[in-house]
């Protein structure tokens, strides 16, 4: 019987591209919790911390064979954290520039009759997806862009934590965004 415990990393490593599971296990066990700590620190956010190290080791074992390490395996996990956390801050910022370009073109007021129509037409399919949002999500939406309100405020008003306010929201956001997106662009250009 091995006790994978005691391999170093580069022989959990050389075991891992071979194929071998308790190789697998091993680097998990031992990386899991540092590499969380590890992105939480980067990120300030416990699911998206988890979400992370989800993907990683996910990718390690699907990519196990092709992997070759030219760093030692805590490096090459670690940057691995790193990338995905710089891909999270560089997603956030594109969320936020989508999300203020469509608020001001929302705001704007113009006073052709072609664009009051455009304008109608893009608020009555916003409407429509957020009306197809499921109710929880709706719900959690419409009190933070009609009322609002922080999360905070409506972690409190529905009694949940904030951190499901956070993600409903982003979840409310990303969904509106794949639907719209192009619609939202049709309606603006064409």
């Amino acid at each position: 019987m091995e006790y994978y415990e005691v391999y170093t990393d580069g022989e959990l490593s050389q075991k891992l591209s071979q194929g071998d599971r308790k190789a697998y296990v091993t680097i998990y066990d031992r990386y899991y919790s540092l590499l969380y700590l590890y992105a939480f620190k980067k990120l300030g956010n416990r699911e998206e911390a988890k979400d992370i190290i989800q993907e990683i080791f996910i990718s390690l074992w699907e990519k196990h064979r092709e992997i070759t390490f030219d760093v030692s395996l805590s490096s090459y996990l670690y940057r691995s954290v790193r990338n995905r956390a710089l891909n999270i801050f560089a997603h956030r910022e594109v969320e936020k520039k989508y999300l203020d370009s469509l608020q001001d073109f929302l705001v704007q007021h113009h006073q052709s009759a072609d664009y009051l129509v455009r304008e109608n037409d893009i608020a009555e399919l916003i409407a429509r997806e957020i009306e197809n949002l499921p109710p929880s999500m709706r719900k959690i939406f419409l009190l933070s862009r009609n009322e609002h309100l922080s999360y905070k405020q409506i972690a409190e008003a529905l009694n949940i934590s904030e951190e499901t306010v956070r993600t409903q929201m982003k979840r409310a956001l990303k969904t509106l965004r794949v639907k719209l997106g192009v619609f939202v662009y049709w309606f603006v250009f064409i």
